[in-house]
């Protein structure tokens, strides 16, 4: 019985001392899932199959998008002093962001937006994410209602009005790219 006992002690001390993980998103944690979010379809060539319509972070956590969503997220290190100056920007913005699950940029940003949205603790639901075809075409038009050329596409709201967008690639870093194009808002 003491052996049992020193145990369990040991095995509750040893968790208490582990390191804190990303928590996974899944179906179960993630609220607001609906039947039409995270569809997938069959890509061009017929073999693969690709995000389509409405999308979530939960997409992500599938083995097809987890491959190369969590290497970079885990990877990417947002700079702190630009998040300290970002995460006041950040106030009453969203974003709508057009990816291409099948698209390089979107695989290398996507994950990067998220880690500065989940640094900045800015919840998901002020981000509305749509998964667009190989030819850019979204569901329901909403590539042509937003002038959506190329993924990544990322459009930041403040007070309901567009004030910038991020292209296929942000540079010198995204959280620098989102700074410049907030500053240009507030004058």
């Amino acid at each position: 019985m003491r052996y049992f006992a020193f145990i369990i002690i040991s095995a509750l001390a040893l968790a208490s001392c582990s390191t804190a993980r990303q928590a996974r998103i899944t179906a179960a944690t993630h609220t607001g899932l609906k039947a039409h979010e995270n569809r997938e379809e069959k890509a061009a060539d017929g073999k693969d199959s690709l995000l389509i319509g409405p999308t979530t972070r939960v997409a992500f956590e599938k083995a097809r998008y987890s491959t190369w969503f969590h290497p970079t997220y885990l990877r990417y290190k947002p700079n702190e002093k630009l998040m300290e100056e970002l995460v006041p920007l950040l106030e009453g913005v969203t974003i709508k962001a057009f990816i291409g699950s099948w698209c390089l940029d979107s695989q290398r940003e996507l994950p990067r937006l998220f880690k500065i949205l989940d640094a900045a603790r800015i919840p998901y639901s002020r981000m509305e994410m749509t998964s667009l075809r190989e030819d850019k075409s979204a569901l329901n038009n909403e590539d042509k209602t937003y002038s959506i050329t190329a993924v990544p596409t990322f459009i930041l709201y403040k007070d309901g009005k567009e004030v910038g967008r991020i292209v296929e690639t942000a540079y010198p870093t995204l959280e620098m790219n989102m700074i410049t194009l907030l500053k240009e808002a507030k004058k």
